[in-house]
């Protein structure tokens, strides 16, 4: 399999004395304290939701504060206390310095919310066992991207930045996609953020014959570039990445934007599910952590269902094995990602986002 990981084999000490199986300890590390509470407060409840309904396994609960002392700290204490798999890290700083020392033990990490593609080399590097329960940064791309090339496929589109990292790279990466199916925007142009208004910007793209802008910037730009072309008559239709997410502070997003974010996921064991099998919900997105942490503790449960964990297992069997979660059916590649794409596309109705039609009708959203 393309970029599988190298296996490793996971030998955990077996126990003293008695032959009955070893109760499964599972460790949770997230930020408990002070900024990033909320995340770890979300993962916390998610992982112990998850564990009152299955009823088995053991967990005990790190505090990494997202900070990079807090991973090799949380890590080590982990080891010592013999967990048989961690699931957590939210932060790319505590990752960092929690993965290494994981990976000497032999102990698999599942990991919420890190995104960066750069993970990838220091885990094949590394020989990681890590699997990555949270979309890629390529993801978010996709999503847009493949929402685009429907829904704007006969319309004469624009693709614009603000000049941040951020910006430009998702610009590029979405007109590399639009490009690959011969869809070639009619305008690009990097804008100055920030602005009081945008209507220069606004009048170049109607000399350019643009009716559709992708922008890679933020909310707040983008509910400027929305208001400014809704007052001077031209109407422009927009579509974003997870920065049009934002408190109302930031401004209102037009009516008919669309962007791409995760479900919340709220109650997600009462709501419908979409075509992939999974819970979402049709409003207010987010990187909601709840419901992927219930789905983790889910797939820890199943690596070990039947096993004993004092006596290993074999990673590789882990790539390309379908797990049964509240996130519907989930896989990972030879990488150790998750084969399908997490990301889903919302459009603004009302001033709120809105879970868009399926594929079958996603042409019709306007």
């Amino acid at each position: 399999m393309t970029g599988l990981l190298l296996a490793a084999l996971l030998t955990l000490p077996a126990t003293s004395g008695s032959r009955a199986q070893s109760e499964l300890r599972i460790g949770i590390s997230a930020p408990l304290s002070d900024y990033f509470s909320v995340i770890g407060y979300q993962i916390e409840a998610g992982a112990r939701a998850a564990r009152d309904v299955e009823g088995t396994g053991s967990l005990e609960f790190f505090d990494d504060a997202c900070e990079p002392k807090g991973g090799a700290r949380t890590a080590e204490a982990m080891v010592a206390a013999g967990v048989a798999v961690a699931i957590g890290y939210p932060c790319i700083e505590s990752f960092d310095e929690a993965m290494p020392i994981l990976a000497d033990a032999n102990t698999p990490l599942i990991l919420l919310g890190v995104q960066s593609e750069a993970i990838a080399v220091e885990r094949r590097k590394g020989n990681w066992p890590v699997l990555r329960l949270a979309p890629k940064s390529a993801d978010e791309a996709d999503a847009i991207a493949d929402y685009m090339k429907r829904a704007w496929r006969e319309v004469n589109f624009a693709i614009i930045d603000d000049g941040t990292l951020y910006g430009r790279e998702l610009a590029e990466a979405v007109r590399f996609r639009m490009e690959e199916d011969n869809l070639k925007p009619v305008f690009t142009d990097t804008y100055r953020p920030q602005l009081d208004n945008q209507v220069a910007l606004i009048r170049r793209l109607r000399k350019a014959g643009a009716t559709h802008v992708f922008v890679g910037g933020d909310a707040s730009d983008a509910a400027i570039i929305g208001a400014d072309a809704a007052r001077i008559g031209i109407p422009l239709t927009l579509a974003g990445g997870t920065a049009f997410l934002a408190p109302a502070s930031a401004g209102t997003l037009a009516d008919g934007t669309a962007l791409v974010a995760l479900p919340a996921w709220p109650d997600v064991m009462d709501k419908p599910s979409d075509e992939d099998g999974m819970a979402v919900s049709a409003a207010h997105p987010g990187n909601n952590y709840l419901v992927p942490a219930y789905a983790a503790l889910q797939i820890a449960l199943a690596i070990f269902e039947g096993k004993d964990p004092a006596e290993g297992f074999f990673f590789g069997d882990l790539l390309g094995r379908t797990f049964d979660t509240v996130l519907g059916p989930i896989s990972f590649d030879g990488n150790g990602d998750v084969s399908r794409n997490l990301f889903r596309i919302f459009v603004i109705e009302d001033g709120k986002p809105v879970l868009a039609e399926t594929d079958s009708s996603i042409g019709s959203i306007q």
